[in-house]
């Protein structure tokens, strides 16, 4: 299938996505849940074991054709994303996603302390 921006829905401008640090201990965990308790964030890992903050959030140059307004002046990061690179137009997955807190929970209680079962109690917070 031949990747076509034209046929697209704007996807990839109607979001951001930031690496964020991976959760070392428990106190790691309850800020993902603060992202999470709010409107259209999402908090999700890769294959890799990154972990990523996502704002699910249109672009507001953008119009209702989901063409954007301001195409030759648009930021540079817009003008090198590659569609190589979309996840729409490849098989991207995401291995965990939280979209809400017991979404984090369960995770806490079926993989990471699994994970960490080595050591007997959850690792303390560094200072």
């Amino acid at each position: 299938m031949e990747k076509d921006c034209n046929s697209c829905d704007g996807k990839c401008c109607k979001y951001v996505v930031l690496e964020i640090d991976s959760p070392e201990d428990k106190d790691d965990f309850e800020n993902i849940k603060w992202y999470v308790a709010h409107k259209n964030i999402n908090v999700f890992t890769d294959d890799e074991k990154e972990w990523f903050i996502e704002f699910i959030t249109p672009c507001k140059h953008l119009n209702k054709k989901n063409l954007c307004e301001i195409y030759e002046k648009r930021p540079k990061i817009c003008k090198e994303y590659s569609q190589d690179e979309c996840p729409f137009h490849n098989e991207y997955k995401q291995k965990y996603t939280f979209s809400k807190i017991e979404d984090v929970e369960n995770y806490i209680n079926n993989v990471w302390k699994k994970k960490n079962k080595s050591s007997s109690k959850l690792k303390p917070r560094k200072n």
